[in-house]
């Protein structure tokens, strides 16, 4: 395989294709390698024939289940292509790469419009700094509906969009707007959008706004360049016209990209938290190495590959670097590019800053790392989006013994790949658990195990992620003394749990005078808690939003010991929490359901018998209504059958995780019920 030349910082170009399933980035990403030379003929989703759609369950499905890396070079520059799924079970794989990029698009189908998972990814975007383009993709499909369509785009996401091209010849074409102040469109005014873009660019550069606003003309260079920093900044966000099928307006989007989208240098500089500040770094060619893991996959022939983002210096195959607080220095071997599953090597192993590269083999990374030149600041993390938490748990059943020594390490490699899929072992069965998004999000991780490890699992009903609290404070106490012959363990802990509001999470309080628990013993009494804190003796579920105060102990000048003082605080925590009022908490999720309006009020009805709560609709184009609303996980199981009954097929919902909220008593008392410590506890 040829390897590939790097480029200078100002030559890259970083993007990334965001919005819904079905919008066609997929085919849009597979038109823009075709236009700029990078493969000779485009692939099709539904013939399970791109570049990015290479795993099969993918191929499968027919849409993206993870981001693909893509890449093309063109006159000197390289643009690289984060394909991202648009499917909601898989947004975490949309979120992890928005900080490796300085341009997210967002393509919208223009039948299908804009939903709410969709505006959130924009906002993501938005509030990370990115420059953010809009792609009307499909135009051909949806002719007479592409007015209302732009009046849609800027009612939810505002008003700074602004058209570059707009179709013509019934869709079959696009003419440019920037560049021509007059022509043919299929609807609206070339002349009139060329001033609203000129007008709205011009007005990030004083010097041209008072020239233009003296009567004085802005030639077409000068007016580029300030589209270029208005884009940047986030004051303009181009909107193009394309159909990706027939490379319809593709011409246009590659230009923009590569002409007007900010390189890493003239981007907003990379933002990374270190410790409780958060600092810029530009991107620099010559400072010591930083690079952020946007992504890891596992391939079956180049093993592990870690995708970075090349913050500031340069990496090759002899770079040193540690990874994060881990001192190991490391070193890459070989620096590739990736290109779907092919991954070339750089030429002459060395990347620069701003780049988008792998590195093979390093079984340590991890999604969300940052990479650094050994001796500099060891506290970076990147700055992203939160990542959505789980909402739906499956429990898996090795089919065979063999299958059942390879699960625990294919869960992990499936997870090392994903960061919104947990895994774990159920306390009660010791069954391992899988935590996602949703059916489909398990679903395909089933068919990796399968088709990528070999291990065949059956699965159980859906396992409720349920919690627990207190409603009350309570003293808490217990001594631990065991003597076996030898050294023998003392360790006495008091304590009082007192409840938080819901969502505040955990505190712990160390208010112990005089040196009765020895500082050095503090950690470990801290540790302790936090294993209570794991299992409530409600449901076995993980205890939230309590404050913890030790209030005084004893220790042993001789058989004191860390183990000690964490199995005493342990057995103390579970003292209090007897007598402290335990709830359950159930966890409720937002709803937002797409409905032709004929069905609201069943739909309306439903939710109600399923104790959810309506919070409000949105009326959207074409009779559909919009249902915003929150109902408790465990009555949404078998939604997707029920509201497809209910509409005649036509209705779809997504949802994701609101907070966890006190279930009703008959709930608590039929989970309680059904719970079976195990004997360990």
């Amino acid at each position: 395989m040829p390897s590939v030349p790097s480029f200078r910082p100002q030559d890259i170009r970083n993007i990334a294709l965001i919005g819904r399933a079905g919008a066609g980035k997929t085919t849009l990403a597979e038109a823009l390698l075709h236009r700029l030379g990078a493969i000779t003929r485009m692939g099709s989703v539904e013939d399970a024939t791109t570049i990015s759609d290479f795993e099969p369950e993918a191929q499968k499905h027919h849409h993206s289940i993870s981001a693909t890396l893509l890449f093309a070079t063109k006159d000197g520059r390289e643009i690289n292509v984060i394909d991202t799924p648009g499917h909601p079970d898989f947004v975490g794989h949309a979120l992890a790469a928005l900080p490796a990029v300085e341009t997210a698009v967002l393509v919208i189908d223009a039948g299908a419009g804009i939903d709410l998972a969709t505006r959130r990814l924009y906002n993501a975007a938005g509030e990370l700094g990115l420059a953010r383009m809009v792609v009307v993709n499909k135009i051909d499909q949806n002719l007479a509906r592409l007015p209302r369509v732009l009046d849609e785009l800027r009612a939810a996401l505002g008003p700074n969009l602004h058209c570059v091209n707009l179709p013509t010849a019934g869709g079959k074409d696009v003419i440019d707007c920037f560049d021509h102040a007059a022509g043919t469109a299929d609807f609206g005014s070339v002349a009139q959008v060329h001033q609203e873009m000129l007008e709205s660019s011009i007005e990030v550069d004083d010097a041209a706004l008072e020239r233009y606003l003296g009567g004085q003309p802005i030639d077409l260079p000068a007016l580029r360049a300030c589209f270029v920093t208005a884009m940047a900044r986030g004051h303009v966000v181009p909107v193009l016209f394309t159909n990706a099928t027939t490379e319809v307006g593709i011409d246009d989007l590659a230009h923009v990209l590569l002409e007007e989208g900010p390189s890493p240098v003239t981007g907003r500089p990379r933002r990374l938290r270190q410790g409780d500040r958060t600092v810029e770094l530009a991107c620099d060619a010559d400072l010591p190495l930083i690079a952020h893991v946007w992504k890891i996959a596992n391939d079956p022939y180049a093993g592990k590959l870690a995708m970075v983002r090349i913050i500031q210096g340069t990496l090759d195959g002899q770079t040193p670097f540690v990874a994060a607080s881990d001192r190991k220095p490391r070193k890459a071997g070989q620096v590739l590019k990736v290109e779907g599953r092919d991954h070339p090597e750089v030429e002459g192993g060395v990347a620069c800053a701003g780049d988008l590269v792998a590195l093979a083999r390093i079984d340590e990374l991890h999604v969300d790392q940052i990479l650094h030149a050994p001796g500099i600041a060891e506290d970076l993390a990147p700055v992203r989006p939160p990542y959505p938490a789980p909402v739906l748990t499956l429990a898996l059943e090795a089919a065979t013994k063999q299958d059942d020594v390879k699960l625990g390490t294919a869960l992990q490699r499936l997870c090392e790949e994903d960061p919104t899929l947990q895994y774990g072992q159920d306390r009660q069965t010791r069954d391992y658990t899988l935590s996602g998004q949703g059916e489909l999000h398990l679903k395909v991780v089933i068919e990796k195990l399968k088709n990528r490890f070999g291990v065949t699992v059956a699965t159980r009903a859906p396992r409720i992620s349920y919690r627990e609290t207190i409603a009350a404070k309570a003293e808490g106490h217990y001594r631990l003394k065991k003597q076996t012959g030898g050294a023998g363990q003392f360790a006495e802990v008091f304590l009082r749990v007192e409840p938080r509001g819901r969502g505040e999470g955990f505190e712990f309080v160390n208010d112990v005078f005089g040196g009765a628990i020895p500082h050095q013993f503090l950690s470990a009494v801290e540790k302790g808690i936090g294993d209570a804190l794991e299992a409530g003796t409600l449901s076995g579920s993980p205890v939230q939003d309590v404050r913890v105060v030790i209030t005084d102990g004893k220790a042993h000048s001789v058989d004191s010991k860390d183990i000690a003082f964490r199995t005493a605080a342990k057995l103390a925590f579970r003292d209090a929490y007897a007598r402290a009022r335990p709830l359950l908490l159930e966890p409720i999720v937002n709803l937002e359901i797409v409905v032709p309006e004929l069905h609201t009020g069943t739909v309306t009805t439903d939710l109600k018998n399923m104790r959810g709560k309506v919070l409000g609709f949105d009326t959207l184009p074409e009779g559909v209504v919009q249902i915003h609303a929150q109902a408790p996980l465990a009555e949404v199981g078998n939604y997707v059958g029920q509201l497809r009954g209910a509409t005649a097929g036509q209705g779809s919902f997504t949802m994701e995780l609101a907070h966890h909220d006190v279930a009703p008593p008959a709930i608590a008392q039929k989970v309680a019920a059904a719970y079976k410590p195990h004997p360990e506890e």
